[in-house]
């Protein structure tokens, strides 16, 4: 029974799931949480440290191939020999650049070529940053690597990125997939864009493998045998590999905030930002839109009312369907927690759980309309897949199959490490990662019919017209 390893690294823990490489079964799993240097760096070394030790307390030595992807927004600069030049730099340093980089090609250049504008987090945002900030370091740049693949870089001793992964630094198109010639002019001030394409890692298929471990690595992790690895691809694109998802499905996943997926048979474009057009982990492309809230503002709320989550949604279900006033509203933005409006004398603990999913169900649904509005395809007999943590999921199903109007299939756990076994087993059986997800069928779940409820309508318009009236008010238009 060969096994596989899966390994997730995300802003503050790395994760490692072992699963049977044929059926996908769940061998072992578990999470480190790793070091942080402050709140705005981070040393690389740190999330290394968390690999190994995720790795080891999965429990299984020997693995026949591991892949690592990527949910930390962060670059990783390396010398000629490796080494690494300097922690990451601030991401409201780089906002300046944001605007610099879009007014340079402008928004609708870069949503053609790199699949969405820029923002501060992106790696030709950080690139140009730096090259302003401090071009001596600037200088020495001998690698371009995003976390998860600079931990790639690490098992296999070069560095190899994929498709997904490569979308997500603003310097390589979707449309062609190629780095973009005009965006590496921007950050080679010497002309010099052929060189600078050369500290770019190189971009291989979703089923080649990045290479054999490094014999040294894989002595220090203390696995058996030499596992081959795969190329890694962003935290997106291994939740939907893990789904299944195809053109016409959608996926929701739920953390920090609401992700979500809609794979697409071709690009598109949306120059306002909001949806992103990337590649996905099989050879295909993904529109990705987020929304604020999610699995983390359901507990917050829960946590404030002095309930367990699974209880908060309990409860959240109780209550009955209607034109009540509560509004609970996800955070506008990257603005942190929530809005509630509508409380009065009458309002029940169980008003204010149902307000709370269903503020999340409709932020997802809303981001779902952004990217059908941009060209995104939503088969009408297609449920919606929802993931996240299995405190609470039935409520955040239900609350959305009803707001929806369509069946919501729940997937409770962790799905990004799984879709890291998921190419892992692609590139150790040398067959289409899809074919892998079909055989596994990890994105079946327990399935939540719409209520009969003729105030949905009434409900997400509610929403709708919320978010837009506090909007303006945070950018000071109160006019209307």
């Amino acid at each position: 029974m060969p096994l596989v390893l899966g390994v997730l690294l995300g802003p503050h823990a790395t994760e490692a799931q072992v699963r049977d490489a044929d059926s996908g079964a769940l061998v072992g799993s578990s999470v480190v949480r790793h070091a942080e240097l402050g709140p705005h760096e981070e040393d690389p070394t740190a999330w290394w440290r968390s690999l190994a030790a995720a790795i080891a307390r999965a429990g299984e030595r020997h693995v026949a191939a591991l892949s690592v992807v990527g949910a930390h927004p962060g670059l990783v600069l390396a010398d000629d020999a490796g080494v690494v030049l300097r922690p990451m730099q601030p991401w409201d340093a780089a906002e300046a650049d944001v605007r610099r980089l879009v007014r340079t090609l402008g928004a609708e250049r870069w949503a053609r070529r790199a699949g969405a504008i820029p923002d501060a987090t992106t790696t030709v945002t950080r690139l140009s940053w730096l090259r302003r900030a401090d071009p001596a370091t600037f200088a020495r740049i001998g690698a371009v690597l995003l976390p998860h693949d600079w931990l790639t870089y690490r098992l296999v001793g070069k560095p190899v990125t994929d498709r997904g992964s490569a979308s997500q630094t603003g310097l390589w198109s979707p449309h062609t997939g190629l780095w973009i010639p005009d965006v590496l002019a921007l950050l080679a001030s010497d002309g010099r864009v052929v060189a600078w394409g050369r500290r770019l890692p190189e971009v291989v298929e979703p089923s080649a493998r990045a290479d054999w471990l490094d014999a040294p690595v894989h002595d220090l992790l203390g696995l058996r045998g030499r596992p081959v690895v795969g190329p890694g691809t962003g935290e997106a694109m291994a939740v939907a590999l893990a789904l299944g998802l195809r053109p016409g499905q959608v996926g929701v996943a739920l953390g920090h905030r609401t992700t979500v997926l809609a794979p697409l048979a071709r690009p598109i474009v949306d120059p306002s930002g909001a949806v992103r057009s990337r590649a996905d982990a099989t050879g295909g492309h993904l529109a990705v839109a987020e929304a604020a809230g999610g699995a983390t503002l359901v507990s917050a709320m829960a946590e404030l009312l002095d309930q367990h989550v699974t209880d908060f949604g309990l409860s959240a279900l109780r209550a009955s369907p209607g034109t009540d006033d509560v509004v609970v509203l996800p955070g506008l933005d990257e603005r942190p927690g929530a809005i509630v409006t509508g409380v009065s004398a009458s309002t029940r603990r169980e008003d204010l759980a149902r307000a709370t999913f269903e503020g999340v169900a409709a932020a997802a649904l809303a981001a779902a309309d952004r990217i059908m509005a941009a060209g995104g395809r939503w088969d009408d007999d297609e449920p919606l897949r929802l993931t996240g943590p299995a405190a609470g999921l039935d409520a955040h199903a239900q609350m959305t199959a009803t707001l929806a109007s369509r069946p919501v299939v729940a997937v409770p756990g962790s799905l990004a490490a799984a879709g890291a076994c998921v190419q892992a087993a692609a590139v150790l059986q040398e067959v289409a990662p899809e074919a892998v997800a079909e055989a596994w069928a990890l994105g079946e779940g327990v399935l939540a019919e719409p209520e009969d409820d003729p105030f949905r309508a009434h409900r997400r318009a509610v929403h709708a017209e919320e978010h837009e009236r506090q909007a303006r008010a945070w950018s000071g238009d109160t006019d209307g």
